[in-house]
């Protein structure tokens, strides 16, 4: 027995060097392979940058037939390919990007030929194309990368990942790896569950980064904390929106830091260009919303930093994980402001409206189209949701998930895809003024849009053809005249959107007064607060190792100090702080950024009474370690 283990582990070993010039396994990779190659389910547990791809490629290629990969990421796929065609490895992706006659030859190919691993998308699986190959197949067994996109727990649920397991009813004896970087035990236990798991396998890399020091810094002024924190080498600033990494690259461009900026509303060829830049090093800082950074793998990444708060640990962790790859010191850092934590809970109040307001949306619907109780129909109707926000004094936030909401419900059922209509002012502003000069009757138009929406000079914006006619007080069919007008003098870019939301009432219409959240619904709206909450509480910390809260959220309970957190580096302890210690603690808020002494006892009030820190302060202004400027802000005296 022990022999064979023996000779096994060798076969392993040389398919591993041989493709990929390893000489070892990393911790745990071996154990799973294992369990893969015994067509056994499993979950793989590993963090970011711990190679998981090998997981599922290396017994791809010691197996008959054809892995499938499901992985919601494009530039993965595409990524992933080229490099198993660098090591001399067949393999294929089907994605959005591909004609159906590329589609078409692939899946021949994988039935016919000797392609070893396919990616596709999970959406995939419910095209009558592919069901049918797929019952020609002989399929070694399933990958399901970013396992935690399968369950409504997770960070990035997709319910399109709830299809993968009606695999299983075509192919009884398939096996299925499921792989995640980020999964609370809650979690996993729904990944195996979704996945039909035959038996309970799981594998976990313990999800400590000893190479990452995680910190949070309370500033005032966020842009001026980070241009003293970035430098010369590589670093991700992650933020909320679009139009913020448009605007910090240009701030920080202008001040002779090397960055860009991406978001998913950039066209595929702009994002793979950036992309590429960056992990050639033509610059040095990515500005990016949550759409960047899954699936690439840059070693040399020094700092991430995130410039507002994620949603969720789940999400920090995962994309404070991008640095450090080459287990080099990195850091992880936080900045946070007064209005972070409101922002947050705004979020999620605005994604799970209040019953009142699904209803308010649900009778405007119904008064506008003049739907009577118990009316069902294949009917179509078309919705605009900025004309239900206007009647109902809603934001068009609250408007546009309510109406999803309703959807998902199924009191109404979607019909079409929506859009949006979209401008931008491209005429420089001095020859606008001449053009506006010249033709008074665009004036009021071109003022609207440009109070209506600030960034309309410089990029693309959604735009309302029903706000923007009424702010006119004028008819919407006038405004898009008036629209398509400006667009034929190469005043601005004008793309009207092709449809509204269309629906019908495939069920009898109830009466509002039985409408009502659903369980389901209220349950993922409790799960959203809590991962708020624990968030909420790793920001506000000041005491707990980082490290071990995280741990701990993750299941993984440890009870040393990991010594490499701002809060291990200051030492704070409840109500029981040496001077030094406070004075650490002043020096670290100070570090960055001028404070007031209020905002110095708000940050430590639970660890100090505010006399005795009060105390401290003076003391340390006497002793000239700190200053105090003109307007009663303390800095530390350089």
């Amino acid at each position: 027995m022990v022999s064979e283990q023996n000779n096994n582990r060798e076969a392993l070993i040389n398919v591993l060097k041989k493709y990929w010039g390893f000489d070892e396994f990393r911790d745990s990779q071996k154990r799973i392979i294992d369990f893969v190659l015994q067509k056994k389910d499993v979950v793989a547990l590993l963090p970011t940058g711990g190679g998981k791809s090998l997981c599922y490629q290396l017994p791809a290629v010691l197996m008959e037939g054809t892995c499938l990969v499901i992985s919601p990421l494009i530039a993965l796929m595409e990524d992933q390919v080229n490099q198993l065609f660098k090591r001399g490895i067949k393999a294929a992706y089907i994605n959005s990007s591909l004609h159906f006659k590329d589609i078409d030859r692939i899946l021949d190919n994988v039935i016919y030929g000797n392609i070893k691993i396919l990616y596709l998308s999970p959406e995939r699986l419910k095209t009558t194309l592919f069901i049918d190959r797929f019952k020609k197949m002989n399929v070694s067994f399933v990958a399901v990368d970013e396992a935690h996109c399968i369950s409504e727990w997770g960070n990035d649920f997709r319910p399109e990942y709830r299809n993968i397991s009606s695999l299983r009813t075509l192919n009884k004896d398939l096996s299925f790896i499921a792989l995640t970087a980020t999964a609370t035990p809650e979690v996993v236990e729904d990944i195996e569950e979704q996945l039909s798991f035959k038996e309970s396998n799981k594998i976990k890399k313990s999800f400590i980064r000893n190479n990452i020091n995680y910190s949070v810094i309370n500033a005032i002024d966020k842009e001026k904390v980070l241009m003293k924190l970035l430098t010369n080498e590589s670093s991700i600033i992650y933020v909320r929106n679009r139009k913020k990494t448009k605007e910090l690259s240009k701030l920080l461009n202008s001040k002779n830091y090397k960055t860009d900026f991406y978001h998913a509303g950039l066209d595929f060829r702009e994002r793979s260009e950036k992309q590429t830049k960056w992990i050639n090093n033509e610059f040095d800082t990515m500005i990016a919303t949550n759409a960047f950074g899954m699936g690439i793998d840059k070693p040399d990444v020094k700092t991430v930093i995130h410039f507002d708060l994620p949603e969720t640990l789940e999400s920090f962790y995962q994309e404070s994980g991008r640095a450090g790859r080459n287990g080099k010191a990195s850091f992880s850092i936080i900045l946070k402001d007064d209005q972070d934590i409101e922002n947050l809970k705004k979020r999620i109040k605005i994604n799970f409206p209040d019953i009142e307001d699904v209803k308010k949306v649900f009778q405007s619907i119904v008064n506008i189209h003049q739907i009577t109780i118990g009316y069902y129909s294949d009917e179509k109707f078309e919705l605009d949701i900025d004309i239900i926000s206007n009647n109902n004094k809603l934001s068009r936030a609250t408007t546009s998930q309510s109406i999803k909401y309703l959807i998902n419900e199924g009191y109404i059922q979607q019909t079409n895809d929506y859009q949006f209509s979209m401008a931008q002012i491209t005429m420089p502003i001095d020859r606008l003024n001449q053009f506006l000069n010249s033709y008074k009757n665009f004036e009021k138009i071109i003022d609207v849009l440009i109070r209506s929406y600030s960034n309309i000079n410089e990029q693309m914006v959604r735009i309302s053809e029903a706000v923007i006619s009424k702010r006119l007080n004028i008819k919407k069919e006038e405004t898009i005249f008036l629209l398509n007008k400006l667009h034929s003098q190469n005043i601005l870019i004008y793309e009207a959107k092709k449809s509204n939301y269309t629906i019908n009432f495939s069920i009898p219409r109830p009466n509002i007064n039985h409408l009502s959240l659903s369980k389901k619904f209220l349950n993922f709206k409790n799960v959203k607060n809590e991962k708020a909450n624990q968030l909420i509480n790793y920001v506000n910390q000041k005491i707990e190792c980082r490290n071990i809260n995280i741990l701990n959220y993750f299941g993984e309970h440890k009870s040393e100090k990991c010594k490499n957190c701002d809060n291990c580096n200051m030492g704070l302890k409840i109500k029981n702080n040496t001077k030094k210690v406070v004075e650490n603690a002043i020096f670290f808020l100070l570090n960055y950024e001028p404070k007031s002494p209020s905002f110095i006892y708000k940050q430590l009030e639970e660890v100090i009474e505010k006399e005795r820190l009060s105390s401290i302060l003076k003391k340390m202004i006497l002793e000239e370690s700190i200053l105090r400027d003109k307007n009663n802000l303390l800095y530390i005296n350089l």
